[in-house]
């Protein structure tokens, strides 16, 4: 039985060995003072060489793509503690997510201001651009004034794009080529080529078929995708910079891969390259990046049912790729606009303008002024209402956003004493529509303008409102 008593400690023991070794942790015995006694083979192959605990820090410790949190648990009373480590990974990277969450969701309030402030300047120059294109220029100036007004509206169908992500809003989708768009690309960054001297290679396939999607949001892919390969190429020494633009169709999608002849992405960087904040631009440089663009890029063509993805070979280059779905049936036709002449198609009729800036409120007596509308303008909200209080108007043209009373704060004290006045506000807008200012829509019918918006629009608007007849639902225009 003695035998029998000791076969079975041997056993144990050997047991125990064997369980402590092929434990999928990493574990040692350590004494008091944190020297290592005892250790796992995993334990030895995460910390080969360390004699001491005392060097691993005991939180969040990143080996070999895992994460590990230690504990350090009594054993004997001789001294002796366990110290083992409990995989975090997951834990860890929900709490990563978690911090992203709330990084994205400061950048969604940060652009929400931003593009309010941008807008207002932006409206302005837009439309005081519209109104000199008017005038009797001579053609040097004309297409000064025409590209102004050009690049005004890209700047603020840029700083829209980035609403529309914070917001999640459904791209506004029509047909278009995508040949046309990496001209136009191409053209902008002309300059910057020739300073730097990057060589620009087209391949594009001139029977291409048309996409659908949001025009001013797929240039703004293809133009972050230019960017990002000069910058790529900057980078490089010793060497040419390359940049290749191909486009080609593929099984009813539609093919844009950009090429670049830089340092390439290395091989652990590539699974993150479209994780929003990673970069692997020099962030010292002045074309180093936060690591928002590919996030961006890549979120704009998931919601036009496309595809981004890129590979690359470490020391000879990247290519990025863009995948788009064939154009469908979508009518996308737009009446041919043409300016409305200057004449009294507003006259006898008095508007209200409300508006904290004053340079809105300029551009719109102006502009309404010469088709003989009376305008009158207020700064606040406040203000407006004791005057509404008094005084009947064919029209109000209302900012959404305004210090102190706001606009559906305005439209709702009006309402309260005179409805059929309210029916007549049109409101204009530089701020992201939240739900509940959708909602605020909806349910009013009342038409919105976005900032910058076009005067045509706006006298659009204005006619509309003056010869009332209830649509029951809100209008964009």
């Amino acid at each position: 039985m003695a035998q029998e008593g000791a076969t079975l400690a041997v056993d144990t023991s050997n047991l125990i060995s064997s369980l402590f070794a092929l434990l999928p942790v990493p574990v040692a015995v350590i004494d008091e003072q944190g020297n290592i006694v005892l250790a796992n083979s995993i334990f030895n192959d995460f910390f080969p060489k360390t004699t001491s605990v005392n060097q691993i820090p005991h939180h969040a410790v990143p080996v070999d793509g895992l994460v590990f949190d230690f504990d350090k648990v009594p054993l004997s009373d001789q001294g002796l503690y366990i110290f083992i480590g409990r995989d975090t990974t997951g834990e860890e990277q929900l709490r990563q997510k978690l911090v992203q969450m709330e990084k994205m969701g400061a950048i969604g309030r940060l652009v929400s201001g931003v593009a309010h402030e941008l807008n207002n300047p932006l409206a302005g120059i837009v439309g005081y651009a519209q109104l000199l294109s008017r005038a009797d220029l001579d053609p040097s100036t004309s297409r000064m004034v025409s590209v102004l007004q050009t690049q005004a509206e890209r700047a603020g169908s840029i700083v829209q794009n980035f609403l529309n992500l914070a917001t999640k809003t459904q791209p506004e989708k029509k047909s278009f080529d995508l040949n046309s768009v990496v001209d136009n690309v191409l053209s902008l960054r002309e300059y910057d080529h020739k300073v730097h001297d990057i060589v620009a290679i087209l391949e594009l396939d001139h029977d291409l078929p048309q996409v659908t999607g949001d025009l001013g949001q797929i240039e703004q892919v293809v133009l972050n995708l230019v960017v990002n390969a000069e910058d790529a190429v900057l980078m490089t020494q010793g060497r040419t910079g390359e940049i290749e633009i191909r486009t080609a169709v593929l099984n009813d999608r539609v093919r844009l891969e950009v090429t670049d002849n830089g340092n390439g992405i290395q091989r652990q960087d590539m699974d993150r390259i479209f994780d929003p904040f990673f970069t692997t631009k020099d962030k010292t440089t002045s074309s180093g990046g936060i690591g928002l663009g590919l996030n961006i890029c890549a979120e704009i063509v998931k919601d036009h049912g496309g595809e981004l993805y890129a590979w690359s070979t470490y020391g000879s280059g990247s290519t990025f790729t863009m995948e788009l779905p064939v154009a469908v049936n979508i009518d996308d036709s737009e009446p041919e606009t043409v300016a409305p002449s200057f004449g009294e198609s507003l006259s006898g009729k008095s508007i209200m303008v409300i508006d904290d800036e004053v340079t809105i409120t300029e551009l719109i007596d102006d502009y309404l002024g010469r088709f003989g509308a009376k305008v009158e303008f207020f700064h606040s909200g406040a203000e407006a209402f004791e005057r509404l209080c008094t005084t009947s108007y064919d029209a109000v043209v209302c900012d959404q956003r305004m210090p102190g009373v706001n606009g559906q704060s305005l439209y709702r004290m009006v309402e309260s004493v005179n409805p059929d006045l309210a029916r007549r506000f049109i409101f204009v807008t530089g701020d992201v529509l939240n739900e509940r200012t959708r909602q605020f829509f909806e349910q009013t019918g009342a038409i919105y303008l976005r900032k910058p918006f076009r005067l045509e629009d706006l006298l659009h608007s204005v006619q509309t409102v003056v010869g009332f007849e209830d649509s029951g639902s809100s209008t964009e225009i």
